[in-house]
This record gives C-alpha cells, sequence and structure tokens, in this order.
C-alpha cells in the first residue's frame, strides 16, 4: 500500500485536470474597439479545452465568451472594464458568468503592471534598443470572488481568493490562483483525493494561446 504522501504526489495530476468549473480568461488591458482575440485555453478546472474569443467595445471595455467542447465544461461569459489607467498600472474589473457542473458568477479585481517591450534594431552599422509602440508585455494580481448557487454539495458557496498571472503581447500567457470556500466544507484529503472533488481544492492553473487581430 502506498504512503500518503506518495499517494498525495501519485493522484496530484489527475487532481489538476478533472475539474468541474471555470474562469474567465481576460486580455489585461482591454481590447480597443477595432481589436479581436481568439484562442484555446488549458486549464485545471477542466478536462478538456476551451475556445475564446474577445472583442472590444470601446476604449475601456471588452467582452468575451468561452466555448467548452461539451457545453457543461466551462462555457461562460464576460466583460473587463478599465478603471483606471495610470501610464505603466492600470485598474480592471472583470465580471462573468460561468456555466458548468458547477456553474457561478465571478467578480474579479486586476491590478496589471504594463511592461514595455523592446526590439534589437541595425541602423548604419549600429546596434540599438527601440520600444515598441503599443505592443507591451503585462503582469497582474487579481482580488477574485465567486458565487456557486448550487456548489457540488448541492449548497450555494461563496469562494475568494488571491491570482497571480502573466500576459505577452495580448496573445498568450498564465495564470496560477488560489480561491478558498469559506463554508468550511469537509476537506478534500477526506475522499482519497478522488478527482471528481477537485474543485473543493480551490487551485486555478491555466494556460492559453491565440490570435489578436485588428480591423
Amino acid at each position: 500500500m502506498f504512503n500518503s504522501r506518495l499517494y498525495i504526489l501519485l493522484c496530484l495530476p489527475l487532481l489538476l485536470v478533472m475539474s468541474c468549473t471555470s474562469h474567465a480568461v481576460i486580455s489585461p488591458e482591454p481590447l480597443k474597439t477595432d481589436e479581436t482575440y481568439a484562442g484555446v485555453v488549458l486549464s485545471a478546472e477542466n478536462m478538456i479545452p476551451q475556445f475564446v474569443y474577445r472583442k472590444g467595445m470601446g476604449e475601456k471595455m471588452d467582452a468575451g465568451v468561452r466555448i467548452g467542447m461539451l457545453p457543461i465544461h466551462g462555457s461562460g461569459v464576460d466583460a473587463t472594464m478599465l478603471l483606471r489607467d495610470e501610464g505603466k498600472r492600470l485598474h480592471t474589473m472583470n465580471l462573468a458568468l460561468t456555466y458548468a457542473e458547477q456553474s457561478s458568477f465571478g467578480a474579479t479585481y486586476y491590478n496589471v503592471s504594463r511592461k514595455e517591450r523592446t526590439k534589437t534594431v541595425r541602423r548604419d552599422g549600429k546596434v540599438f534598443k527601440q520600444t515598441e509602440v503599443d505592443i507591451f508585455n503585462y503582469g497582474y494580481i487579481g482580488l477574485r470572488y465567486n458565487y456557486l448557487p448550487s456548489g457540488f454539495w448541492g449548497e450555494n458557496q461563496h469562494l475568494f481568493g488571491l491570482l497571480y498571472g502573466m500576459n505577452f503581447r495580448k496573445t498568450w500567457g498564465m495564470e496560477l490562483g488560489y480561491f478558498h470556500d469559506f463554508s468550511g466544507r469537509t476537506p478534500v484529503s477526506e475522499y482519497g483525493f478522488n478527482p471528481k472533488y477537485a474543485p473543493l481544492t480551490g487551485i486555478s492553473m491555466r494556460f492559453w494561446f491565440g490570435q489578436l487581430t485588428r480591423g
């Protein structure tokens, strides 16, 4: 029989890929009116990939849709609004609805760091760095609240937690977060780390990639 530590290590990969809820994939800086994004997200919250599409709705807002390859696996809609632009730092808010085995409503505040990109340019025999215009990389910290009207236990749940993410050129990125259930449910460890109970861990891990198009 496996000792408990080894058992945990063997079951952890399944725990991370067999979950039943989802979160929005955002552009840290809302897309402009003439911008659209289409991509794929791979996450610990879903067994299968999701398709993501976002479109700029104005200078300070964009909206997105997620479609699970099976409808119950994380399909949803969301919108991100720019609250304040401080140049190298942005403050945004995302509101999201998710249809999944554990459907939810989420509200996330993002504190975003906008990082300038540079490229190497050779001119007249000289090499120097040149800042790219309107092309940035981003790092962000988020505070997220999720409300599940009917969670795994058949009762409503309130989750709150912290996430950290990175986004490169608005085309690909990654995110890691933890969201705690303050209702004091039974720990997942009491169920032998059955993947079916993975949402109880509160872990969120995802990676996405796609294409940004300017009209």
